[in-house]
């Protein structure tokens, strides 16, 4: 039997990728910057509300935080990231690394269940898993060591 080509045999889906890079998303709130992120590349699958980040800064103005990783993925219908690669985290007089991370933007939450370390003025803080919250207020959750600097 011959076919006109015309017929489909199967369900063929195609699946198009799209990338955007040098790429900055900027939140505001009542006219105010309330936080940055900028990655060197975004990648995108067609049908899916997510971008793929690599090599990204997040910069959270409130409390003047920079937080850098390799890779993450943003999700834009919830306007959450995560990461499960180290992240580094700065800011006016601490630092923080992590193994991973989970930031949920809107409302200010972060959250880890691995490895975390937290260097101060004075002080250092050890555990695995934190919880802060926008108000800054930190709980390191397990194994929790600190070390006080005179």
């Amino acid at each position: 039997m011959l076919r006109s080509g015309k017929e489909m045999v199967g369900d063929i889906r195609t699946r198009t990728d799209s990338f955007l890079e040098d790429i900055r998303i900027v939140q505001k709130k009542d006219g105010v910057t309330t936080w940055t992120l900028t990655a060197s590349k975004a990648d995108f699958r067609e049908g899916e509300q997510r971008a793929e980040l690599s090599d990204i800064e997040l910069r959270i103005e409130k409390n003047g935080m920079i937080l850098h990783a390799d890779r993450g993925v943003y999700d834009l219908s919830s306007q959450s990231f995560s990461t499960d690669e180290t992240v580094k985290v700065s800011g006016k007089d601490i630092r923080v690394s992590a193994d991973s991370l989970d930031y949920d933007v809107a409302s200010g939450k972060i959250r880890t269940d691995g490895k975390i370390r937290v260097e101060g003025k004075g002080f250092s803080i050890e555990g695995t898993g934190m919880q802060a919250d926008s108000e800054q207020k930190v709980n390191v959750l397990n194994d929790v060591k600190a070390t006080f600097h005179k």
